[in-house]
C-alpha cells in the first residue's frame, strides 16, 4: 500500500513539475516576445546637453519595399542615404509659459546623417563602403539585422526634440504624453510611426540606487585598476528636475558630464552619487517653499538628515569611496540644498561648489557665516541672474565669507551671462546663442569655471581633503 502511495505521489510530483516547466517556458517565450523589437518601428536616443535633453538619433527597424530583384537588400544605394531621402516628422506638446497652458505643436526634425546600422546604431561594418569614393552610387546593402540610423540637428530652442515638457502642478520637468514621430522614405514600406523605446547613452552610465527611502539617487563608479581609494562628488537637482525619475535630475542639467571628461580626468576617476527630491529642497514642513514665508524662521530643509542618509548608505555600500574626500554641489534649489548641508554637516564634507545657489544671504546668521567658514567652497553665479538675484544671494554671502576667513578656501566665478562656447550653436544675428542667466551650470559642466587667478575648479576640489583622525569609525 506504501508503495502504491509513494508511487502516486511521484506522478503528481512529477506533473506538477512539467506543468511548471511548460508554464515558465510559455511565460518566459512572453516576456520575451513582448521585449522583441517590432519590425518597422523607431527607437529614440537621448542626448544629454547644455540645455537640457534632446532626441538626437533616432534607430530604424524599416520594412523595405520588394523590388523586382532579389531582395530589397540590393536595393538600398549609397543615395538612399542621403538625408534629404528621409522625413521626419514630429507632433508634440509644449508648455506655454505665456498662457500658462499645454499646447501641441508640429514640425520637421532635419536629419544630418544617416547610414546603416546595427540595432544599437553602430555603423555597419558592411555599410563602410559607402564612405569610400570608389563605390559611389553602388548598393551598399543592409546588415543582417537591417537598421537604419538617422542624427537629428538638435538646437536649444527647438523644443520638438526635447522629450521633457513643464509641469505647473508639480513644478517640475517630466517627460512628455504626446511625442509622436513619423518617419518616412521612398523605399520604405509605409510610414514608421510605431515606438520600441527611448535610451540614453549618457543616463545609462548611472545606476539606480535602491532603499534610499523618500529621496531617489542614482549613482555612477569609476573604474578601478590601481586598488586606490576615490573621492565622491554629490549632486543636488535643481527645482525643475525634482520628481521621483531620477533620469529627470541627469539629464535636465546634463549632470552626466560629471561622469565623463574631462571632468573625471582631474580626480583619475570620481564617484558621482545624483540625489533627487520628491518636491523640493526649499522645504521645511509639508508646504514646497513654505520656508520663503515670512514666519518661517526656520530655514533648514526638511529632507536634510534623508539626503544625509542616502550619502551615508553610498558609503556604507561602496568600501572604494573615499570619505575623506566627499564634495557637494548642486544649481538653484539644489545649490541652497548645498548650503543647507554645509550648515548642518560641516565637519563631513571636503569642499562644496554651490551654483546659482538659491540661499538667501538674510537668512545667513553671524554663527552661519563662521559654520560655513570650515568648509573650502567655490560659488558659481551668472550677473545677469534673474531667477536667484546674486545681489541678494551670493554676493553678501561671500563678502561676509572673506571678511571671516583668509580666502584660500573660498573661490568663485561670476560670469557677466551665459553663452554657448561650443561655437554650435547661434542665435538668429549669428552671435554665440545666449542662454538664461541662471543656467550657469553650462559653464560648470562644461569645464570653464576659473578663479581670477585662472585656478580651474575641477582641479581646485580635487585637491581638497579633510584632516581627521583615523579612529576606525565611519566618518
Amino acid at each position: 500500500m506504501q508503495t502504491f502511495l509513494g508511487a502516486i505521489f511521484c506522478a503528481v510530483m512529477l506533473a506538477v513539475i512539467l506543468i511548471l516547466r511548460v508554464w515558465r517556458k510559455k511565460s518566459v517565450a512572453k516576456i520575451y516576445d513582448d521585449m522583441k523589437e517590432k519590425e518597422n518601428s523607431y527607437t529614440l536616443i537621448v542626448g544629454s546637453y547644455d540645455w537640457g535633453p534632446a532626441v538626437d538619433k533616432i534607430i530604424l527597424n524599416p520594412k523595405l519595399q520588394t523590388f523586382e530583384t532579389d531582395s530589397a537588400k540590393s536595393d538600398f544605394t549609397e543615395d538612399d542615404f542621403a538625408p534629404k531621402n528621409f522625413t521626419v516628422k514630429i507632433r508634440t506638446e509644449i508648455f506655454d509659459y505665456a498662457s500658462g497652458k499645454i499646447r501641441e505643436i508640429e514640425g520637421n526634425a532635419k536629419v544630418k546623417s544617416a547610414w546603416a546600422s546595427d540595432i544599437d546604431g553602430n555603423p555597419d561594418s558592411d555599410s563602410e563602403a559607402k564612405h569610400d569614393p570608389t563605390h559611389d552610387n553602388e548598393p551598399v546593402g543592409m546588415p543582417e539585422t537591417p537598421h537604419i540610423t538617422l542624427a537629428l540637428e538638435v538646437h536649444p530652442e527647438n523644443q520638438l526634440l526635447s522629450p521633457f515638457i513643464y509641469d505647473s502642478e508639480s513644478g517640475h520637468n517630466v517627460w512628455k504624453k504626446k511625442f509622436i514621430f513619423e518617419i518616412s522614405h521612398p523605399k520604405f514600406e509605409g510610414t514608421i510611426t510605431e515606438c520600441n523605446d527611448w535610451y540614453s547613452p549618457d543616463a545609462d552610465l548611472f545606476t539606480d540606487m535602491k532603499s534610499t527611502g523618500e529621496l531617489k539617487a542614482a549613482s555612477f563608479s569609476p573604474e578601478i585598476k590601481d586598488g586606490k581609494k576615490r573621492p565622491l562628488i554629490v549632486w543636488l537637482n535643481g527645482a525643475w528636475e525634482g520628481g521621483r525619475d531620477v533620469n529627470i535630475a541627469l539629464l535636465g542639467n546634463k549632470v552626466t558630464a560629471l561622469a565623463k571628461n574631462p571632468i573625471q580626468s582631474y580626480f583619475d576617476g570620481a564617484f558621482v552619487l545624483c540625489i533627487q527630491t520628491p518636491t523640493f529642497w526649499m522645504q521645511h514642513g509639508d508646504v514646497p517653499y513654505d520656508i520663503l514665508k515670512e514666519d518661517c524662521t526656520d530655514k533648514s530643509s526638511r529632507y536634510t538628515k534623508s539626503c544625509k542618509h542616502v550619502i551615508d548608505k553610498f558609503l556604507h555600500d561602496t568600501p572604494m569611496a573615499d570619505k575623506k574626500r566627499i564634495y557637494i554641489g548642486g544649481c538653484s534649489n539644489g545649490g541652497y540644498m548645498t548650503v543647507n548641508m554645509i550648515l548642518s554637516y560641516p565637519d563631513f564634507f571636503a569642499a562644496a561648489f554651490p551654483v546659482c545657489e538659491a540661499y538667501n544671504d538674510g537668512w545667513l546668521s553671524d554663527s552661519d557665516i563662521r559654520t560655513l567658514d570650515k568648509v573650502p567652497t567655490w560659488f558659481v553665479h551668472a550677473k545677469n541672474d534673474a531667477t536667484v538675484p546674486p545681489e541678494k544671494h551670493v554676493i553678501p554671502t561671500t563678502q561676509r565669507l572673506l571678511s571671516a576667513r583668509t580666502g584660500y578656501i573660498l573661490h568663485w566665478s561670476f560670469f557677466p551671462d551665459v553663452r554657448d562656447t561650443s561655437g554650435k550653436f547661434t542665435d538668429d544675428k549669428g552671435a554665440a546663442y545666449e542662454y538664461n542667466g541662471h543656467m550657469v551650470w553650462v559653464y560648470l559642466f562644461n569645464d570653464q569655471c576659473s578663479s581670477e587667478s585662472g585656478e580651474n575648479l575641477w582641479a581646485w576640489i580635487s585637491r581638497q581633503s579633510r584632516i581627521c583622525e583615523d579612529s576606525g569609525e565611519d566618518l
